[in-house]
């Protein structure tokens, strides 16, 4: 964690990815379960080991779940409180896929993904925001380039970039 960060900024590039990419299955029972007080309690955990001039509001975080039947996957859309600082999120899609295993070994390959629609300087991107994907391992990778702050849009972009055909 990084304590010179706000908690969105923690919240998003740590928390959030981690509990999805290493509890899927538990995450999406809590999520189902508790909704958003799921959320706002990895919210406030974040908080506690952060200083009080880098807390920042709940106020507008939400999710949708959709399915995709055709790809037997489930994607989670995040709504981030209104970003303030450059690489905080509009969006995150925890995408969810059928596992696969290699035929020659006991070997799992990663069937989650987490992309984000992160906040950027204007000289990086026409519309303010770029595509990223973070790694089961907590890299932070550029995923495509970013949409306009529009929860379809960026759904219809994880989709290509998710399914690339």
């Amino acid at each position: 964690m990084l304590k010179t960060r706000s908690q969105h900024f923690n919240f998003g590039h740590e928390a959030l990815p981690t509990i999805f990419h290493t509890q899927t299955a538990d995450f999406f029972e809590y999520l189902e379960r508790d909704g958003l007080k799921f959320l706002k309690f990895w919210w406030n955990h974040v908080a506690e080991r952060l200083d009080n001039d880098k807390l920042t509001p709940f106020e507008g975080m939400g999710y949708e779940v959709r399915e995709v039947p055709e790809k037997k996957a489930k994607i989670v859309l995040v709504r981030f409180p209104h970003p303030t600082d450059f690489d905080e999120f509009h969006y995150a899609a925890l995408v969810k896929t059928p596992e696969k295993r290699s035929p020659f070994a006991f070997v799992k390959f990663p069937s989650t993904r987490v992309l984000v629609l992160a906040h950027v300087p204007l000289s990086q991107s026409e519309t303010g925001t770029k595509i990223f994907e973070i790694t089961p391992r907590g890299r932070y990778l550029p995923a495509g380039p970013g949409t306009p702050v529009n929860k379809e849009v960026f759904y219809q972009a994880v989709l290509k970039l998710i399914w690339k055909k």
